[in-house]
């Protein structure tokens, strides 16, 4: 796995990359605790050194520059214009993107910016295909009328139970994946500096009153590259109603769900899910 900083005019960004061939995907990670090697790092290692993988980590993640202003209306638009300078940089002039949660919003805001560019787009357990949070209202008043998020974080890092209870809940299915090594990951994360604040960025960045922020449903049909969506099944995140309803606007779309899995399908199966994108490309 090599490292690198990409400078942007948002700020510096921290790169993975593995393998040398001609195929070349960026793997974009999802919000809260997340990074680069906490989402995809399985993923990298199942590639074979035929494809080039990057994986940078976000503005305001992992070893990449943190920003104290990155919330509100201008927060999508600025990762995805941080996305085109890191492709720019990287001379990647066409290639597949792939984003998970938070990242596969990025992916899809990205595509429909820049469609010449994304020759397979691969939306994973993706933010911006549901319209509302569950608990619409309650939601909203938790994200900005209260630091809960905050305190949320600063619980699990001392909890190593609660840890594991938030991992079965949301992002593993099968409990037997929830491995000790997996916990103490996620609660080093949790305890980076700024992961809940990024968490809580991210959320008052994407709730309105009424719904969710971005909500992709009318631009959908605008995508004209394969889409390849991925779904756990029993992903209480992002359900996979949602997706489906997203799968019937693209006009060239796929879907594989992952059985019995949650917001982590692809952490639990990465061999499975690197054998399905070989197949198209």
């Amino acid at each position: 796995m090599k490292e690198q900083y990409i400078t942007t005019s948002y700020g510096r960004i921290h790169l993975y990359s593995r393998g040398n061939g001609p195929k070349a995907l960026v793997l974009l990670h999802g919000a809260g605790c997340d990074s680069a090697m906490l989402s995809w790092r399985e993923i990298m290692e199942a590639f074979p050194n035929d494809y080039t993988i990057y994986a940078p980590d976000h503005l305001g993640y992992g070893l990449s520059d943190k920003p104290t202003n990155l919330i509100g209306t201008a927060f999508y638009s600025t990762h995805i214009g941080c996305l085109k300078e890191i492709v720019d940089a990287l001379g990647l002039d066409q290639f597949a993107l792939v984003g998970l949660s938070m990242g596969g919003a990025i992916a899809i805001g990205f595509a429909l910016q820049y469609p010449r560019r994304v020759k397979y787009l691969i939306p994973v357990a993706s933010w911006g295909l549901s319209p509302r949070f569950p608990f619409q209202k309650v939601a909203n008043w938790y994200i900005y009328k209260t630091n809960g998020t905050l305190y949320q974080y600063n619980w699990l890092v001392k909890r190593k139970h609660l840890a594991k209870y938030f991992i079965g809940y949301s992002l593993i299915g099968n409990r037997k994946n929830i491995t000790a090594p997996l916990i103490d990951e996620v609660l080093q994360a949790c305890a980076r500096d700024g992961a809940g604040k990024s968490m809580q960025d991210f959320q008052r960045s994407s709730c309105s009153k009424t719904g969710t922020l971005p909500f992709y449903s009318d631009e959908l049909k605008r995508l004209r590259m394969p889409v390849i969506f991925f779904a756990g099944e029993k992903d209480p995140l992002v359900p996979l109603k949602d997706i489906k309803a997203a799968l019937k606007k693209v006009p060239n779309g796929k879907l594989y769900i992952f059985p019995k899995c949650k917001h982590w399908a692809i952490k639990e199966n990465p061999h499975a899910f690197v054998e399905i994108i070989q197949k198209y490309y």
